[in-house]
């Protein structure tokens, strides 16, 4: 079997993975970032990101108190992570702009990847911010004497004296022995690993459309749970409600975003009934239709009003999306209108008596001021629905999975009893511990990617070898 030998091995290359190796290379250490694409900038979900710099909605520039107190308010935080990363959070920044990534402050403390670009109009959001800071990156990486191998996929850890010495790849169907000091694995989610996302997200949610990287099939989380990792926080996602039709025509994903139909509207199931609170937000509401007995039964019930406002929203050019109307009946999608609640309950196929007593009940909590009374109670700012009424049926879509391995804020994969594993370290979406919770706790997947790839890159450097 052939050997390579290395200070660091980085397995992923995403933004998570790059960061890392560059990070650890300006220390000094000697290496090896591997990936199983043969892209030269790996196939993660950066290359399909508008760019957005935010960190748990806030400027990744804000108090470190400020975020900390932000991200810990979902109660699923793991504190010394938390804290790790709140403190990190600005000289990431500040950093990315060190090695030559492009960053541009749109609005006070409204900060992102440089946006210049075309607009793409799916899979990806614009189609070259991503890669060129991965370009940047990935040339930094190389100045300072870093080594790239595509076309390698992480098969197994190796384990020495209850230390992590490197993995076994495959490569070419054979498999190849990497010596390490130090492993770091930015290997991105699960979300495209079916058999993972029923296990850990939900029986039926490997219904739903998977809007990330194809590549995101769980290798790290698997690797790491073998050698007595510890996982948390595995049943929660960032991702939206889109059209159901995105299920069978790629054109509708990952457009459009629906959040302002969830804000305004109800969601029901096949029986017309309410079974979320849709104050909660998209990402959240998004997470409990997957975790339900079926990810493709639900639609959104909103009304003209809401239908009309919609209509060219200036909220979606400013995230390079397309707003809803017109664009999903430009392009043949399935919107139900109908003056009745009972005429809309037939023509989507819904109970038609059910959900007339759910809007009926609905509009009645609204109108009260009392929707704490409902079955379901109703956060945020409901506005009563009026006809004529509006039907869309969604299924969840999943950018990435929010959970992962636990790490410490030095990035060290933590074992069962949150004690480091001995030179294992992961980063980016490979990880848990920092997003998640009841409000959908999503804190930024690319500030993710960069900090914790700043962690762990710099924390691995210090298993360099001896000359």
């Amino acid at each position: 079997m052939n050997s390579i030998s290395c200070d660091v091995l980085v397995v992923g290359a995403g933004l998570a993975g790059f960061t890392a190796a560059v990070r650890g290379s300006e220390q000094g250490a000697k290496v090896l970032l591997i990936d199983k694409s043969h892209g030269e900038l790996g196939d993660g979900n950066v290359l399909m990101a508008s760019g957005s710099l935010r960190a748990g909605g806030k400027s990744p520039k804000t108090g470190a108190k400020e975020l900390y107190d932000f991200v810990m308010s979902e109660g699923v935080g793991y504190p010394p992570l938390v804290k790790a990363w709140s403190e990190t959070c600005g000289r990431a920044i500040e950093w990315l702009q060190t090695v030559g990534v492009e960053i541009e402050e749109t609005a006070p403390g409204r900060i992102w990847l440089n946006q210049k670009s075309e607009i793409s109009y799916g899979p990806v959001y614009k189609k070259d911010v991503g890669g060129r800071a991965l370009t940047s990156l990935k040339k930094q990486f190389l100045n300072l004497g870093g080594s790239y191998l595509s076309g390698s996929e992480g098969a197994r850890l190796i384990v020495e004296n209850g230390r992590i010495t490197g993995l076994i790849a495959k490569q070419n169907g054979a498999e190849i022995e990497l010596r390490a000091g130090a492993t770091i694995l930015a290997t991105g989610g699960f979300s495209a690993n079916k058999e993972m996302v029923r296990q850990y997200i939900g029986q039926h949610a490997d219904q739903c459309k998977l809007r990330g990287s194809k590549q995101d099939t769980g290798d790290g989380l698997r690797m790491a749970l073998a050698v007595g990792a510890k996982a948390v926080n595995l049943k929660y996602f960032y991702g939206h409600l889109i059209s159901l039709k995105a299920l069978i025509d790629d054109r509708f994903w990952p457009y459009p975003r629906l959040d302002s139909f969830v804000d305004e509207g109800i969601l029901v199931d096949g029986d017309g009934s309410r079974f979320v609170d849709e104050g909660r937000g998209d990402v959240a509401v998004a997470n409990e239709l997957a975790r339900s007995n079926d990810a493709t039964g639900a639609a959104l019930i909103f009304d003209f009003a809401t239908w009309d406002a919609a209509k060219d929203d200036p909220f979606s050019k400013s995230v390079k999306t397309p707003a809803p109307n017109p664009w999903l009946m430009d392009n043949e999608g399935d919107i139900f209108h109908h003056q009745t609640i009972e005429g809309l309950a037939q023509e989507i196929g819904f109970d038609a008596a059910n959900l007339a007593k759910t809007v009926d009940q609905y509009n009645r909590a609204v109108q009260s001021n009392n929707t704490s009374s409902l079955p379901v109670p109703r956060t945020g700012n409901p506005k009563t629905l009026r006809p004529p009424f509006y039907g869309l049926k969604v299924v969840p879509g999943i950018t990435f999975t929010m959970g992962g391995i636990l790490i410490n804020g030095r990035g060290e994969a933590l074992n069962g009893a949150e004690k480091p594993i001995q030179q294992l370290y992961a980063a980016g979406d490979a990880i848990g511990g920092l997003m998640g919770g009841h409000l959908g706790g999503y804190t930024g997947g690319l500030m993710q990617a960069v900090v914790t790839g700043i962690l762990a890159g710099e924390n691995a450097a210090r298993y360099i070898k001896p000359a």
